[in-house]
C-alpha cells in the first residue's frame, strides 16, 4: 500500500476527509445537476458546509440514501472534463465504501492482556497436581496437623474464657456474644476432635477436595478468558458508519486508556525512584556497622509493580466483557439473523 493510499484510509478512519463546497466550482456552469445531487448526497450526512463538519453517514439509511443520491449525481455528469467534480464523487464514493464495509476494531492490549490472564489460570490448574502432592507429603500434613490443633485449642481457650466473663450478664448484647461464643466454641471443639480422630488422611481428604476445587475453577477462568477473546474479537467488527456514530465514545475510551497507563505508570515510576538507605554506624570502640533498608524497599518496589499490573490486566478482563457485549448488540442485526437464520452468514459479513 502506497503512502498516498495509507493517508487516505487513515483519514477515512479518522473521519478527516474533509471538504467545503468551494472545492466544487459552480459558477463554470456545468454539471449543475451532478453537483446538486453530490450536495443532496453530503447534505444526508450531514454535511452543511461548515468548517470542521465531515460528510460521514452514521446510520444504514443514511449510507444507502447518500449512495442513491451518488449514483445519480454520476448519471447526471454531462461534461466528464470537470475533473475537480470527479475527484470529489470518487473521494465520497470512497467514504461511502468504507462506511458500508466491517472493520476490525479489537484493541490489542486487550487481548494481549486477558492471554496473560488466561495463560496463568491454565498453568495453575496444571500444576494443581504436582502442589497437592507436595502439600499431601506424610512431613507437610503432620506439621499442619499440628498447627492447626494448637491454633483451635487456642481458640477453644479464648472462647471459654469470654464466657467466664460474660457470666452473670443480662443484657441483650452479652446475651447474643455468649450465643455467638457458644456456637464458635462448639464449631472449634469439633474440629478437633475431627483432626485428633482423622489425623493426617482427614488433612489429606479436605486438601484433595480443596485443591480439586481450585484446579477446576482455574480450568474454567482460563477457558473463560479465551472465549471472551474470541466473542470480544467477533463483536468488534462494525461498519464505517458506525465507528462514525460512536466516534465521540471512541475518544472517551481512548482518553479511559491513557488514564489507566498512567495510573500504572505512575505506581511503576515511583517504584524505580525508591532507593535503599544504608546507614553506617561507628561504635566507641572503632568498629562500624551498617544496617539498610533493602528487604522493604524491595519489597515496596514489588509491589507497585504488582499493583500496576494487576490493575491493567483486571480492568482489561471487565473491558473485554463489556466492550464485547456492546459490541455484539451494536453490530449485528440479530432480529434480521433471527428471520434469516440460514443466511446468518451473509448478515455476520
Amino acid at each position: 500500500m502506497t503512502t498516498e493510499k495509507k493517508k487516505k484510509k487513515n483519514s477515512r478512519m479518522n473521519g478527516d476527509m474533509n471538504f467545503t463546497y468551494e472545492n466544487v466550482n459552480q459558477s463554470d456552469g456545468r454539471n449543475t445537476a451532478a453537483e446538486d445531487f453530490l450536495f443532496e448526497a453530503w447534505a444526508t450526512a450531514g454535511y452543511h458546509g461548515k468548517p470542521g463538519e465531515d460528510y460521514y453517514p452514521r446510520t444504514q439509511n443514511e449510507t444507502q440514501t447518500m449512495e442513491d443520491l451518488l449514483d445519480k449525481a454520476e448519471a447526471a455528469v454531462d461534461d466528464p472534463s470537470d475533473r475537480e467534480l470527479l475527484e470529489l464523487m470518487a473521494d465520497t464514493r470512497e467514504v461511502i465504501a468504507w462506511s458500508k464495509k466491517r472493520h476490525w476494531t479489537f484493541a490489542w492490549w486487550i487481548i494481549i492482556c486477558v492471554t496473560i490472564m488466561g495463560i496463568y489460570y491454565l498453568n495453575s490448574a496444571g500444576d494443581a497436581e504436582k502442589d497437592l502432592k507436595k502439600a499431601t507429603s506424610p512431613k507437610e500434613l503432620q506439621s499442619r496437623l499440628d498447627s492447626d490443633l494448637s491454633y483451635y485449642n487456642g481458640r477453644i481457650a479464648n472462647y471459654k474464657y469470654e464466657l467466664t466473663q460474660l457470666e452473670g450478664k443480662s443484657d441483650s448484647a452479652s446475651q447474643a456474644k455468649r450465643t455467638q461464643m457458644k456456637a464458635a466454641l462448639k464449631s472449634s471443639t469439633e474440629h478437633v476432635e475431627m483432626l485428633k480422630t482423622g489425623g493426617i488422611e482427614y488433612l489429606r481428604k479436605l486438601r484433595t477436595e480443596s485443591s480439586q476445587k481450585e484446579e477446576a475453577s482455574d480450568w474454567k477462568m482460563g477457558i473463560w478468558c479465551f472465549i471472551w477473546i474470541v466473542v470480544y474479537v467477533v463483536a468488534c467488527r462494525p461498519r464505517g458508519y458506525m465507528i462514525t456514530k460512536r466516534r465521540r465514545e471512541d475518544k472517551a475510551a481512548r482518553g479511559l486508556k491513557k488514564a489507566l497507563f498512567w495510573i500504572a505508570g505512575l505506581l511503576v515510576g515511583t517504584a524505580g525512584a525508591l532507593r535503599v538507605t544504608t546507614t553506617v554506624t561507628k561504635w566507641s570502640d572503632g568498629s562500624t556497622t551498617r544496617d539498610d533498608d533493602g528487604i522493604m524497599i524491595y519489597a515496596m518496589k514489588f509491589g507497585l509493580i504488582a499493583v500496576a499490573v494487576l490493575i491493567v490486566l483486571w480492568t482489561a478482563r471487565v473491558i473485554i466483557v463489556i466492550s464485547a457485549i456492546l459490541g455484539l448488540i451494536r453490530n449485528y442485526d440479530w432480529v434480521s439473523i433471527a428471520k434469516d437464520p440460514k443466511n446468518a452468514f451473509t448478515h455476520l459479513k
